[in-house]
């Protein structure tokens, strides 16, 4: 059996036997010897150091000095020695600093001065010495370098104090402060420095945007709409003068004038359907009392309003729209419906010419630009309905009742910043719509 830590039998790491050196051919030799070639060890072990580096050259020992023979000596560092290529720095001033900046000019603008600190006397230029290089630490500088010796001066660094700045071309013809940046044709120039910015001029208003609303939302009907008043509540006294059949027609008229001015006045707009319910449930009313006999010419008012506002509340149930604004609309449409029916009233009453008149009296004064304080044109209106009243013979309440009436139809008409087409719809026929009611039952309910 072989062992392998015995030198005789080639075993052990490291111990391979020596083998001749055998000298290496050289390329361009002749004599061509046959190579030898180092026995292998069956069990593949590696070679042995000093073995596989035989063939190359030794290699010397590293030494510091002998690596950096080639390299040139390097000096002693010294601030001196360091800057004296440089041109000598001078001493951090303000009026040092902007001496070499070119002069700013701002068309329409003063030019401007360099910094001042507050509380200070304005800092006056004075010529700059030039600094002395200091003086080397040690007493024997290290010597310089062939190169450093032989290399002339440095040229003067254009910038520095002294240097007169040749060939530069103006700031103020072609740049803007404090950025200074490049203008363009067409461009707006920059404002002077110092001054506050250019405010952004508010864009217009696209065409057709109704402007901002403002102040009191309350806008009372225009002296205007106050003598269409007058103009309807004449007809009025002349249908009640020809009879019913003619008075019911002006009254049809003041019904369609109040279901559009109350649609409008509410904010629905256009709503044909429900102008067209509302103004059906009227002449419905007026047909209702001019076929009924004249102990039931009331109940036929009542009755109708009852059968209108049924139907409204089963179209408006059903109707398939959103939970609030079916509700929204419901609200409307049956009020609207109940103030176009009641102006029937005004077919049962006795006194209309009296009440009619008181209604336009009031409104009228109302409307009117007296002089004084605001109210005293409906209290003016309100005195003069009173008096019409008493004068015509009329029972005492006709007249505080039709002049109360009026006011309160005018204000209502007034309400969330109403439109032209709603002063000359609800606040043409409001005043005479709410005061019919009001006549009725001064001249029936309260005279009896």
């Amino acid at each position: 059996m072989t062992d392998m830590n015995d030198p005789n039998h080639g075993g052990g790491y490291g111990n391979w036997p020596q083998q001749p050196q055998q000298p290496y051919p050289h390329p361009h030799s002749h004599s061509q010897q046959p190579q030898q070639h180092a026995p292998q060890h069956p069990y593949g072990y590696p070679v042995d150091d000093e073995a596989a580096t035989t063939l190359l050259p030794p290699v010397p020992a590293f030494d510091d000095a002998a690596a950096t023979t080639l390299l040139p000596p390097v000096p002693a560092f010294d601030d001196a020695a360091a800057t004296t290529l440089l041109p000598p720095v001078p001493p951090l001033d303000d009026a040092a600093a902007t001496t070499l900046l070119p002069p700013v000019r701002v068309s329409g603008a003063m030019p401007v001065a360099p910094p001042q600190h507050l509380g200070q006397p304005p800092v006056q230029q004075r010529p700059v010495q030039p600094q002395q290089p200091s003086r080397a630490r040690h007493a024997a500088p290290a010597p310089q370098p062939a190169a450093q010796q032989a290399a002339p001066a440095a040229p003067p660094v254009a910038g520095m104090p002294g240097t007169p700045l040749a060939g530069l071309p103006d700031a103020g013809a072609g740049f803007d402060p404090p950025t200074m940046t490049l203008k363009r044709p067409g461009a707006p120039a920059a404002p002077p420095y110092g001054s506050l910015p250019a405010q952004p001029t508010p864009l217009a208003a696209p065409v057709g945007t109704p402007p901002g609303r403002t102040g009191s939302p309350i806008i009372d009907p225009g002296l205007q709409p106050a003598l269409i008043t007058a103009g309807v509540a004449a007809l009025l006294a002349g249908g009640a003068a020809l009879g019913q059949v003619a008075l019911a027609l002006v009254v049809a008229l003041l019904q369609l004038l109040t279901a559009a001015g109350w649609f409008r006045l509410n904010g629905m707009w256009p709503a044909r359907q429900g102008i067209l319910l509302a103004a059906l449930a009227g002449l419905t009313a007026d047909v209702a009392v001019l076929l009924a006999d004249s102990s039931g010419d009331a109940a036929a008012v009542v009755g109708t309003l009852g059968g209108f506002f049924l139907l409204v509340l089963v179209l408006q149930t059903f109707r398939p729209s959103d939970p609030k604004e079916r509700f929204y609309a419901l609200t409307v449409l049956g009020s609207a419906t109940v103030v176009t029916a009641l102006c029937t009233a005004l077919l049962l009453a006795d006194w209309v010419p009296a009440g009619v008149g008181a209604v336009a009296l009031a409104t009228l004064l109302a409307a009117a630009p007296l002089p004084g304080p605001k109210q005293l044109g409906p209290v003016l209106g309100l005195v003069a309905a009173v008096l019409l009243g008493f004068l015509a013979g009329a029972p005492v309440a006709l007249g505080a009742l039709a002049g109360l009436g009026a006011l309160i139809g005018r204000r209502v008409a007034a309400y969330d910043f109403p439109s032209r087409f709603v002063h000359m719809t609800a606040g043409v026929a409001l005043p005479l719509a709410v005061a019919a009611p009001l006549i009725w039952m001064a001249t029936d309910l309260l005279a009896g």
